[in-house]
């Protein structure tokens, strides 16, 4: 006599446990603070940040009869000069956070207990831009009144009520966002720290130097403002043409939603 056998169904068990958004921020945390390479990076980043600017405000030689608006210029300057080498260390700090997961093979571990990728992605980017950010604006402002105090003896008022000093240190924040959160970007596009640091570094110096070589007459007008190395440099120098520091601000706001859209792109559709 036969026997009927039934098909097993199979169901799915979702996993027991699953990851907020706020319990994916607070791991993200813990990984980049206890971290030895990122956060001896942090730190180098932020001495850099006021140990360049700092020394070479206090040893600068104050101009006779020079007003507080005059010292304007020299102030930001000043300030924000560490920052020419700190936004290179948040490339890379970044770089290696956003891919560290790929390399050591932990992003499987994360993807079982968050299945939902892009709120990972979103953790990662919260994490990473925010306490960079954070620190760097911290930073800049103690930066910015020590060097201040330096360079005039002028109210510390003064730069408060100036647009352009205002503008100044908020692109100087921006970009800083906008470095961390393509870094991170790529570094999850990328799945390995070393092509994510060479990718960033080369849009930020390589290609800024490819086009200094182009005759400006081939590039159509602003181009080279308007990359991403270029929108960084303008937002690093002193904001004397509003137009041109907001044309840098909508560029990187460009450049950081491209990266992430293409690194949310990939985890969805790429296996860890």
């Amino acid at each position: 006599m036969a026997t009927d056998s039934a098909t097993p169904v199979r169901t799915h068990v979702p996993p027991p446990h699953r990851l907020s958004f706020a319990g994916l921020v607070r791991s993200e945390l813990i990984k980049l603070l206890t971290a030895r390479s990122l956060v001896v990076l942090l730190i180098v980043t932020v001495l850099c940040t006021a140990g360049i600017s700092i020394p070479v405000a206090m040893t600068a030689e104050a101009k006779a009869g020079q007003s507080a608006a005059e010292a304007l210029p020299d102030f930001i300057d000043t300030t924000l000069l560490g920052m020419q080498l700190s936004i290179l260390l948040v490339a890379v700090l970044s770089a290696v956070a956003g891919a560290s997961d790929f390399g050591n093979g932990t992003i499987r571990v994360v993807f079982a207990a968050a299945p939902r990728r892009t709120p990972v992605l979103a953790a990662k980017l919260t994490v990473i831009a925010g306490v960079t950010t954070a620190l760097i604006t911290v930073t800049l402002l103690l930066t910015a009144v020590v060097s201040w105090l330096a360079l005039t003896p002028g109210p510390l008022g003064t730069p408060l009520t100036s647009s352009m000093s205002l503008l100044s240190l908020a692109g100087a924040v921006i970009a800083t966002v906008a470095v961390s959160v393509s870094a991170v970007s790529l570094g999850c596009l990328l799945r390995s720290s070393g092509k994510a640091i060479a990718a960033v570094l080369g849009l930020m110096i390589v290609v800024s130097i490819v086009l200094l070589a182009i005759p400006s007459r081939v590039l159509p007008p602003g181009f080279s403002d308007h990359v991403f190395g270029g929108a960084v440099t303008t937002l690093l120098g002193t904001a004397d043409d509003t137009g041109a520091w907001a044309g840098a601000v909508v560029a990187l706001v460009v450049w950081s939603a491209v990266f992430a859209a293409g690194a949310a792109a990939s985890l969805r559709r790429r296996d860890a």
